[in-house]
């Protein structure tokens, strides 16, 4: 009787998440595990509800479920569910914003799995997401590629579009919205085959949403706002928490952008409750960023600096270079319309914004002008790093004995001069 109704839990489960109600799907699982004995059946039940978790944003109870498959894998002794368990670990630590925690584990699998092929190119794309996160652009963009191979290698198109709309999310975040774009609706056109009951579907708004960022950041306010509400309405029909907190930040930066800050605030503070909730602490950063813009626009700079400040110790907290350094480029801003203040803030300012320009390596190695600083197309380089696409030219120009051949990154040319290994000899 007790294997029937458990057959039953998991048949009903499977369509539950069919039809993207992984929330349903999660707790016939559970239900499931309370009857299932063997490690096997338990690891993979693990698995499957760590996932699903991870789908509506619990990413705290995801990775107990991730650890509880580490336990039997330890149990029975078995390399590769090991490595299974450890990645599921990488997975929910990357999406909670434990970005170090989810390389090393990622490297642990890496280090251990008896196939590396298996999931060698879901571990590149955590791998490059989690450096994303702590804005180590260069090595997030290796595992971009590497992790995009072994998609195409394999005709995996799931990890293609899932690695396409990151990749077009790290060109966001570097100021290259045309790329961005291309990148995304890329991800879109490997969703058009889909079935309207496929699970998949699921990327489709959290692709869409990173549209309406970069039509957000171009100006194109109308755009974002069609996009936006688009991403909304199915992220509210499918309980997606994650997509809704990214719109609802959408939708209060757009009424910033409009000067309408009573519109923008109740929806940053909507949008930080939910976040708050699910453990998004990147997203929770950049909220407070809009909401010290916001309180800009009302003349409230001490609410301001109070609110930038929260963002700048969350930015710390997690090691994200890029929300450390706008938070020290806006209270420079801020500095400056609070006149009273001391001038060795502004000086304290600009030397950490300068420490992290240079740690981020955010410059192009051809004119020497830090990136994202406008809006521009960039071209990454086989190393990892990023130029101007108007400066990439300069890298194709013959030279002496090197007709035909293209220049060496003049960023790994410099890093090379400067070691000193290099001059003990």
């Amino acid at each position: 009787m007790g294997q029937k109704i458990t057959k039953k839990e998991l048949e009903r489960a499977e369509l539950f998440y069919k039809d993207q109600r992984f929330d349903d799907a999660v707790e016939d699982w559970k239900r499931a595990l309370k009857r299932v004995r063997k490690p096997q059946d338990r690891f993979q039940l693990c698995g499957r509800i760590c996932l699903a978790l991870c789908d509506v944003g619990k990413y705290r109870e995801a990775l107990t479920f991730a650890g509880q498959q580490c336990e039997i894998a330890t149990a029975i002794d078995d390399a590769t569910y090991k490595a299974d368990a450890f990645f599921n670990i990488a997975i929910s630590n990357e999406k909670s914003c434990e970005f170090a925690k989810a390389i090393s584990y990622c490297k642990r699998t890496l280090q251990m799995h008896p196939d590396k092929a298996v999931l060698s190119g879901k571990i590149n794309l955590c791998l490059a997401n989690a450096y994303a996160g702590i804005s180590e652009f260069r090595k997030a963009w290796t595992n971009y590629v590497r992790a995009m191979d072994e998609a195409k290698s394999t005709s995996d198109r799931v990890l293609e579009l899932q690695t396409s709309a990151k990749m077009g999310t790290l060109f966001c975040r570097l100021g290259d919205y045309e790329s961005c774009t291309a990148y995304c609706n890329n991800a879109l056109e490997l969703l058009g085959d889909l079935m309207d009951d496929d699970p998949d579907l699921k990327y489709r708004r959290q692709v869409v949403v990173q549209i309406a960022e970069a039509f957000r950041k171009q100006g194109r306010l109308a755009e974002a706002m069609d996009s936006c509400e688009d991403a909304m309405k199915i992220a509210m029909r499918y309980s997606d928490r994650p997509v809704q907190a990214r719109c609802l930040y959408l939708f209060a930066d757009i009424h910033r952008k409009r000067s309408d800050a009573e519109r923008a605030y109740p929806r940053y503070e909507s949008a930080y409750s939910i976040m708050s909730e699910i453990g998004d602490r990147v997203g929770q950063m950049e909220v407070l960023g809009g909401m010290a813009k916001t309180a800009v626009l009302q003349r409230d700079y001490e609410k301001a600096s109070e609110l930038n400040n929260k963002a700048l110790d969350l930015s710390a907290k997690v090691d994200c270079k890029l929300g450390m350094l706008r938070c020290h480029a806006r209270q420079q801003l801020l500095n400056e319309r609070q006149k009273h203040l001391s001038s060795s803030l502004d000086a304290n300012n600009e030397t950490y914004i300068k420490k992290l320009v240079q740690e981020m390596e955010l410059f192009c190695g051809v004119c020497g002008e830090v990136i994202g600083q406008n809006p521009e197309r960039l071209e990454p380089l086989s190393c990892g790093h990023f130029v101007h696409a108007r400066c990439a030219p300069h890298l194709a120009r013959s030279t002496l004995g090197r007709a035909g051949r293209r220049r060496p990154c003049p960023a790994c040319r410099s890093n090379s001069s400067r070691n000193p290994a290099l001059h003990l000899t």
